[in-house]
């Protein structure tokens, strides 16, 4: 199961559970291969008041029950019921995969929430109705490269992540070293790859009742800034926001970012969704 933030340390840390009653809680979910510790750079540079949890999604860091990802309902479920009780108004925001637990989490949270993907789509795998996505090939290309050699993986992993960026070959070594140092379990790595192959989320996306917004990079090599389009179309109400790097541009110039998420954040809990 998703495990568990120690909330009194990051608490005294980060403004957990001590800011007034109905103040929005960042939740934020890590991409695949990665875990709750990749948020460092943009936690340093949010408001240090802001609220904020990073668990390890199944499989992933110290997580177990890695089969559990390759269903998001039962991901996000079990994401819901780890949550401290003092979070009222989640905002759900998700970089990569973790943009598909942040969806199915939206979509059984019963209360006032927020919806943000980062480097994220509510579909990995294109479609004749969804052309701006991974071609089923790469998809599959990774699948093939899970029974490889390990450290061949994550770094073809970090430099498609770092791939756009003006720095790719120092955020490639430096993403490199985050993956090696917070290993995902096996199985972890094989039910996030079937949760990204299978998933379509569009339908959370469009129907959530909460404000929803999305940041793609203009190089991002993993999904593609032409799906901004298809996002608007879907959900009119949706704020947008852009960078010009690639799909972890975050982790080496997080200031962007945290400007866009602490805007989203003045919305939360008083903007209507339409």
């Amino acid at each position: 199961m998703i495990r568990k933030l120690v909330a009194a340390v990051q608490g005294a840390e980060m403004g957990v559970g001590h800011s007034p009653g109905g103040a929005p809680t960042l939740v934020l979910l890590h991409g695949w291969g990665f875990s709750g510790a990749a948020w460092a750079p943009l936690r340093a540079a949010l408001p240090a008041a802001t609220r904020v949890l990073a668990p390890d999604l199944p499989g992933h860091g110290a997580a177990g029950d890695g089969e559990a990802l390759a269903d998001v309902e039962r991901s996000a479920a079990a994401l819901i019921g780890s949550l401290p009780s003092e979070v009222v108004c989640p905002v759900w925001v998700g970089w990569s995969l973790g943009g598909l637990v942040a969806l199915a989490a939206a979509r059984q949270w019963a209360g006032p929430q927020g919806v943000l993907l980062i480097g994220s789509t509510p579909r990995f795998a294109r479609g004749g109705d969804w052309p701006a996505a991974l071609p089923w090939a790469e998809l599959e290309d990774f699948r093939t490269a899970l029974g490889g050699d390990r450290r061949r993986l994550e770094r073809r992993l970090a430099m498609l992540c770092a791939r756009g960026s003006p720095d790719a070959a120092s955020l490639a070594r430096t993403l490199t070293a985050q993956l090696q140092a917070n290993p995902a379990a096996p199985e972890g790595l094989e039910a996030g790859l079937t949760l990204l192959e299978r998933s379509d989320l569009r339908s959370a996306w469009a129907d959530v009742e909460a404000p929803v917004g999305a940041w793609l990079e203009a190089g991002d090599a993993l999904v593609p800034v032409a799906v901004e389009a298809s996002l608007q179309k879907l959900r009119p109400d949706a704020r947008i926001g852009r960078g010009p790097g690639g799909h972890a541009e975050w982790f080496q110039r997080p200031e962007p970012l945290a400007g866009f998420i602490s805007e989203f954040l003045s919305d939360c809990g008083t903007k209507e969704p339409a």
